[in-house]
């Protein structure tokens, strides 16, 4: 057997050029004074990124189109994941990701949707595109994840004294050649107790939330640990954005230096559904932060509760 070597070959995001103040969403979504600053205060979201006019194949697109233009050959595509948050993004008669490889052009990839892992579920797909890929055996294919949504609904718009939610997207080109930064670990913990998401009862919440710390610790450090490498070789973390208070805690816990956690983008967008890692790193190299050479972690929870943390780079 060839000895394959999965990658992250190419990473582009985009958010919607329109932006306001949390404080604008408090009417349509019902949040009072005392909760807004919660958002701001404790948790630090700021402004969120969204445009009305811009529908949800478009918002898909954009990242994807972007990284297309540097793929002379979109034949070697063999796959196109979709994964998103909500069980339901377009009606049923209607395959989203389908859409999106027609629109791509990809006429030889295999397309499908990724969910049920929520906000987690972005790299639940990178894994699924590099067991796919090994199963093919063919180091010239690859596969491009997708990811983005729009906050259709006050449901889907605040999860309550946590986080507002922002729209962004990002696409990610995978292969098991080796080119580009290689995946080196992929650690997933699943609590399906938590899985009641509409009105679960208060004790299960507080559960929740008492055990998010040490689970969210305890994932990342098994991540770390498979990688063969120590939390001190972490160029970065590159988290989802839910919030900075509940980072905070974790940070300690963890025993990195918050230096290590790339939070800037918590108050620039707040949490943009399975999009955040990604978005994150794009943001750092945009930053001229991203470092050829350097080890990360992409790390993100999904409700239900799913965490999971990749390593790549190094």
């Amino acid at each position: 057997m060839p000895p394959y070597v999965p990658a992250v070959e190419a990473v582009e995001a985009f958010v919607p050029c329109r932006s306001i103040a949390i404080e604008e969403t408090a009417e349509r979504l019902g949040i009072n004074r005392h909760q807004m600053r919660l958002f701001r205060r404790v948790h630090g979201l700021s402004r969120l990124h969204s445009d009305p006019a811009l529908d949800l194949g478009d918002l898909l697109a954009a990242p994807a189109e972007t990284l297309l233009a540097g793929v002379p050959d979109r034949s070697s595509i063999r796959y196109l994941i979709y994964a998103h948050t909500a069980p339901d993004v377009a009606p049923a008669r209607v395959s989203t990701a389908q859409v999106l490889r027609d629109r791509l052009r990809l006429t030889r990839a295999e397309a499908f949707a990724v969910t049920q892992q929520n906000c987690a579920s972005g790299l639940a797909a990178i894994d699924i595109a590099v067991q796919l890929l090994m199963a093919d055996g063919d180091p010239a294919l690859r596969a491009l994840v997708v990811t983005g949504e729009k906050p259709s609904s006050r449901v889907l718009s605040v999860i309550p004294s946590t986080t507002l939610m922002g729209e962004g997207s990002a696409a990610c080109l995978v292969n098991i050649g080796g080119v580009g930064r290689r995946i080196r670990s992929y650690r997933v913990t699943t609590n399906g107790k938590y899985a009641q998401l509409y009105r679960p009862p208060p004790q299960l919440v507080a559960d929740f939330f008492s055990t998010y710390t040490p689970t969210m610790v305890r994932t990342l450090r098994e991540a770390v640990e498979s990688a063969g490498v120590g939390l001190d070789e972490i160029t970065m973390i590159l988290p989802h954005n839910v919030n900075l208070s509940s980072w905070r805690h974790v940070i300690p816990e963890l025993g990195v230096s918050s230096e290590q956690v790339y939070l800037d983008n918590v108050p620039r967008y707040g949490h943009c559904f399975c999009s955040d890692p990604l978005l994150n790193m794009v943001s750092m190299r945009a930053e001229n932060r991203l470092a050829d050479d350097g080890v990360y972690v992409l790390a993100a929870v999904g409700l239900g509760a799913t965490y999971a943390a990749m390593v790549i780079g190094g």
